[in-house]
């Protein structure tokens, strides 16, 4: 697997979902369970045998990537960091545009926000049997996911489905809700000719698509190519599924020694699969090819295949808003202890005084201060934090270097790094902007509180 496919880890992306917690902090360091959100897809890259891994990060904190990693993590995989100019906007697709000439087979592309227990193996063995185009990882609801209030003000919730046609594992039809909003209500259409070939598609809108994929090499090629394509998710996989049912064009060139490609072949997508005669030869010797189009699996003459593989629990969760974010650190500390059997949820660096209630799904890090008759359940204290005596900590997500003067209830908060919390506060399904001080006796709802630059932007 290691040498059959080169991975790319894209972590550039600047949090545009959860700005509150990314206006002094880049998305793919903000800390989950103490390690760096994009320790987790190398780790997962790591334990999956690879040896070497690409990494697409803005050029700001690129140097602090490299440190983290290799310093703090202790990743043992050779990675080559390739870094984005902050002032340059590059979607997904753009990333791997960017890169196009340091990939030389086909891609596994995983998002540095993505956290799962799966493994990768499961996706790649899809690949290999219907010698995919591209395979996608997909989840449904998971039964871990606890329904909590998210911090902060409240907003009603952008709709965000994925409304995908399947007939066994494979897609044949993905579109977005937003991309669907122009047409009639409840009202979807589909291609006559793809009914016939596939009458029992099974239509699905409860799916979270994981942003982990694995794709030819030739699509990188043709992404070099056709510059409008900025996004994988939203733009590059609902158009591989929609030309799996393309036919190539029938258009020579005036000259049969001529190198140049019109260009109208150029964007022809079929154009850039590459020509395997042999190959050709055993699938049509083969009864992977169905020339009746009775069975379900088989290649149908269909030149581009697009497969997913859908995890059924597990952990599978992106952490791309405030509120996934914060559920991620809830259930971080299983996964961890999962991976390392010797790991205990308090660091032994930290100090406590008196007994204090830790519950046993909660994470402290390294240098803390916990006082006398302190309470933490389902909760993740960072480095370095000092809390004091008679406090409540609940359902909450503390980042490094926070102070909690004594006689504090804290329920259901994000609060940033670098904080003071003074005595005898009451927050609850609160958002604390970075550098933050609340002052003493405060009583707080729903509320975020964030220097002024950041509270334009909630």
């Amino acid at each position: 697997m290691a040498k059959e496919f080169q991975p790319v880890v894209l972590a550039a992306g600047k949090g545009s979902r959860m700005t509150d917690l990314t206006s002094q902090n880049c998305k793919a360091l903000l800390p989950i369970g103490n390690m760096p959100m994009l320790w987790y897809p190398i780790d997962a890259l790591q334990r999956a045998g690879f040896e070497e891994a690409i990494v697409i990060v803005l050029s700001s904190y690129c140097a602090e990537a490299q440190k983290l990693l290799v310093e703090v993590c202790d990743v043992q995989m050779r990675l080559d960091f390739v870094s984005i100019p902050d002032q340059d906007y590059m979607g997904t697709a753009d990333s791997l545009r960017y890169i196009r000439d340091k990939i030389k087979r086909d891609v596994l592309i995983i998002s540095c926000d993505l956290i799962m227990d799966i493994s990768l193996h499961n996706i790649a063995n899809i690949y290999r049997t219907y010698d995919a185009t591209v395979t996608m990882l997909l989840c449904s609801p998971s039964d871990q996911t606890t329904e909590v209030p998210v911090p902060g003000p409240k907003s009603k919730k952008k709709s965000e489905r994925d409304f995908i046609g399947f007939e066994g594992n494979r897609v044949l039809y993905m579109t977005s809700e937003a991309d669907l909003a122009d047409l009639d209500e409840d009202v979807i259409s589909f291609r006559r000719s793809v009914f016939k070939k596939h009458p029992s598609m099974n239509i699905k809108s409860n799916l979270t698509d994981c942003h982990l994929y694995i794709i030819k090499k030739w699509v990188i090629d043709y992404l070099a190519d056709n510059r409008q394509i900025s996004s994988i998710k939203g733009e590059l996989i609902p158009l591989l599924v929609k030309k799996q049912f393309s036919k190539a064009k029938k258009k020579e060139l005036p000259n049969p020694n001529e190198s140049v490609i019109s260009e109208e072949v150029k964007t022809d997508i079929l154009s850039y699969i590459p020509k395997d005669d042999m190959s050709g030869v055993i699938q049509n010797m083969s009864s992977w090819i169905d020339h009746t189009g009775d069975m379900e699996d088989c290649f149908h003459g269909n030149t581009i295949r697009c497969y997913a593989h859908i995890v059924k629990g597990g952990m599978c969760l992106r952490t791309n808003t405030v509120g996934s974010y914060c559920e991620t650190n809830r259930q971080i500390p299983k996964y961890l202890m999962g991976l390392d059997k010797d790991l205990t949820n308090v660091a032994s660096s930290a100090s406590l005084k008196g007994k204090p209630q830790i519950g046993a799904d909660c994470l402290i890090g390294d240098s803390c201060n916990i006082g006398e008759k302190v309470s933490i359940k389902r909760s993740v204290i960072g480095r370095h934090c000092t809390v004091g005596e008679k406090i409540k900590i609940t359902n909450s997500v503390i980042l490094d270097h926070v102070n909690i003067a004594e006689g504090c209830s804290i329920q259901g908060c994000m609060v940033s790094a670098n904080v003071t919390i003074n005595e005898k506060c009451e927050l609850k399904d609160c958002i604390i902007g970075a550098g933050q001080t609340v002052t003493a006796g405060s009583k707080y709802t729903n509320e975020a509180i964030v220097a002024e630059e950041e509270m334009m932007e909630i």
